[in-house]
């Protein structure tokens, strides 16, 4: 399969404020539950690792620079809702397969409500443009999958 016909995209689910404690603390210790199903998401399509991904927690990033500086030392990082990331190096047939496994194994519904977070979620997909200099940090999924691939073709 040739490298053009795969793109970098990430997804993001929003869970709303951070916990108090435990893994949806902001200094919670560990993966986030919501993460790790991502990353077992893609696992589950193609095989572990088969995929190039990695997964991220934290504060929505553009609401959470908005409030640092609209309300400076006031700014409470627990009052700015948080995500899980998940960034994947995909063909088009691959994402599909990947968001039916992300709404199965999140339990997501139509309305957004998620079994496995029990709550409603905010799920979104973004294309990431590896053209762009400011996304030059997504390379090393290209990175992974292309040492995948020679791994794989000298396996046979």
């Amino acid at each position: 399969m040739d490298d053009d016909e795969r793109q970098v995209w990430e997804f993001a689910v929003g869970l709303g404020l951070p916990d108090a404690t435990g893994p949806g603390a902001l200094d919670g210790e560990g993966i986030h539950p919501v993460a790790l199903a991502l990353e077992e998401s893609t696992h589950r399509i193609r095989g572990v690792n088969r995929i190039p991904c990695f997964t991220s927690f934290g504060p929505v990033t553009a609401v959470d620079e908005f409030a640092q500086r609209a309300w400076g030392d006031a700014y409470d990082p627990a009052r700015v809702p948080v995500e899980c990331r998940l960034a994947v190096y995909v063909t088009d047939d691959e994402l599909d397969e990947l968001v039916s496994a992300m709404v199965e194994d999140l339990g997501i519904d139509e309305e957004g409500y998620s079994v496995v977070v029990g709550r409603k979620v905010a799920v979104g997909l973004r294309a990431i443009s590896l053209e762009s200099p400011e996304n030059s940090f997504y390379q090393h999924l290209v990175g992974q999958y292309r040492v995948a691939s020679v791994r794989s073709r000298s396996s046979k």
